[in-house]
């Protein structure tokens, strides 16, 4: 508190009202997240105003709610024009406090729904049994969770009545406007679903027998991928000079060299690095784990980030946010989207702007270089022959040879 506030006089009315025995604490975990001094120095601001609000309404520190937040808010908000970070500092106040036992947030688990019961069995089966990634686990509740909003009524499970003309009926509102492979994962998350209810007895007949699948021809379209000149491009565009340029380097590195995707560079943990083995870990679901060995050019990409770009922050995730709270990223679209600026600095326009086209990159790479599809299969890991057969089309001088002439001689 010294650093933000140099007068003894101002220090102690931070601490007035029942939150003064807790901003200590807080500022110090604002701190830790990477916030500046002068974010810190509004939140002890805003924190010092509401502690002195609750002590005039006598509102100790442990019957602090969410309604008195609301309330302060309103009430300042006629007194000065508020901040955008004003309502986000408080919850995270909240939540500090409710860490720390302070308080105990008010319970707003009211009896669970038999709907909503089922839901997080079915999330099990999948984490458990099924052993699926979490992207994978969150498309398939979210279509469990979609289907049973549809079908059943007031969240009651009741699938006596539930025909198979309902659920086709279903399918075809929800992928109506969906694009191919979009309406093939929903009907494969719906057969899923169906199949579990089916396996714990909530069914007689197994529905997902009933959905026919979506018109999606086999291999119809082919992978868009860059140049190598063009990776070049983009990589020499990431100004390494700064935290952001160096980050943005290894990323671009991880995608293009070892065909990474998105989610698995954004979950890469500092203890997946294997500095001695020259190895990397890639994480794929509760289980599977993947080794891939680590080229000189991608490690001293990382080894320069984590020695010059990457903040100091408590998450062991190798890759965080510049801003704060100094954090890893939620999930792969961050990667996806650094990627795409990547992609402006360099000015291209690629028909395929994701983290995606760096894969189909190293893809089309390998096979120009003379890789089968099957050691292509084992460097992008995987899991089916089919998934590769794309990249046949790719080699087109190949399929050239291959070709019929011309009648005419026409080329």
């Amino acid at each position: 508190m010294e650093d933000l506030f140099v007068r003894p006089r101002a220090q102690l009315r931070m601490h007035e009202g029942p939150l003064g025995p807790h901003i200590d604490a807080f500022i110090h975990k604002l701190t830790e997240t990477g916030y500046a001094r002068a974010s810190r120095r509004r939140a002890v601001g805003l924190i010092g105003d509401f502690s002195r609000w609750l002590q005039q309404r006598g509102v100790a520190d442990r019957d602090l709610t969410a309604a008195h937040v609301d309330s302060f808010l309103r009430a300042r908000k006629r007194r000065r024009t508020p901040r955008v970070e004003d309502r986000p500092t408080l919850t995270r106040l909240m939540s500090h406090l409710a860490g720390s036992g302070v308080i105990i947030v008010a319970s707003t688990t009211q009896a669970l729904t038999p709907a909503q019961e089922l839901e997080i069995k079915y999330v099990e089966y999948l984490r458990k049994e099924r052993n699926l990634a979490p992207a994978t686990v969150h498309a398939n509740r979210f279509e469990a969770r979609r289907l049973m909003a549809s079908l059943l009524v007031d969240g009651t499970v009741t699938f006596a009545d539930v025909a198979a003309a309902d659920v086709i009926a279903h399918v075809r509102r929800v992928t109506g406007t969906c694009r191919p492979n979009t309406a093939g994962r929903v009907v494969c998350c719906v057969r899923s679903f169906l199949r579990f209810a089916y396996d714990v007895g909530l069914i007689g007949t197994d529905l997902s027998k009933c959905i026919p699948a979506p018109a999606n021809w086999s291999l119809s379209s082919i992978p868009r991928a860059l140049e190598e000149a063009q990776v070049r491009r983009i990589l020499d565009c990431c100004d390494r000079a700064t935290a952001n340029g160096c980050r943005d380097h290894a990323i671009i590195l991880l995608l293009a060299r070892l065909g990474l995707r998105a989610g698995e560079v954004a979950a890469l943990r500092l203890e997946d690095i294997d500095w001695r083995a020259g190895e990397l870990r890639i994480r794929n679901g509760e289980t599977r784990l993947d080794q891939l060995p680590l080229p000189h050019d991608v490690g001293d990409a990382l080894a320069e980030y984590l020695r010059k770009g990457r903040p100091s922050c408590s998450t062991r995730l190798v890759f965080v946010r510049s801003q704060a709270p100094r954090q890893g990223f939620a999930s792969g679209a961050a990667i996806a989207s650094i990627v795409r600026r990547a992609l402006q600095r360099a000015d291209l326009d690629p028909p395929c702007k994701g983290a995606h086209a760096l894969r189909h990159t190293l893809a089309t790479q390998l096979l120009r270089k003379g890789a089968s599809l099957a050691e292509i299969g084992e460097v992008l890991r995987h899991r089916r022959q089919r998934t590769t057969m794309i990249y046949a089309k790719v080699d087109l001088a190949s399929l050239r040879s291959l070709a019929a002439p011309w009648p005419g001689g026409a080329q």
